[in-house]
């Protein structure tokens, strides 16, 4: 199915294919092992990140408005549907680009660093 990568090092969102659930790590890239949702969008679409994202290489991060942190490293955007199965996204491409703030490496370690 159609899946979209926030890809943090060239600063673009890439629509890429996802087949089951075991392809999301591999495709956030950067040593993800283990992922996370730590965001669902009102129309069920939901964002899949590195959830060790800090202790892995990566070039920077994103926010989106109203966010008080960045998610640091890549992610994958795919919709769900109303059994929680993965879906086609409902937000497009350029929804997507519209709403990302990107962060450099610098400013996601300097968030960090307030933690440790």
């Amino acid at each position: 199915m159609r899946a979209f990568k926030i890809n943090t090092a060239e600063r673009k969102v890439e629509e890429i294919q996802i087949n089951d659930w075991r392809d999301i790590a591999p495709a956030i890239g950067n040593d993800c092992t283990i992922f996370a949702c730590p965001v669902t969008f009102e129309n069920e679409d939901t964002i899949y990140t590195d959830d060790e994202g800090l202790y892995h290489p990566f070039e920077g991060g994103f926010m989106m408005k109203d966010w008080s942190y960045p998610i640091v490293g890549n992610a994958i955007v795919q919709g769900t549907d109303e059994d929680g199965e993965s879906t086609d996204p409902l937000t497009t491409k350029e929804e997507l680009e519209a709403m990302i703030i990107w962060v450099d490496k610098a400013k996601c370690e300097k968030w960090a660093a307030q933690f440790n």
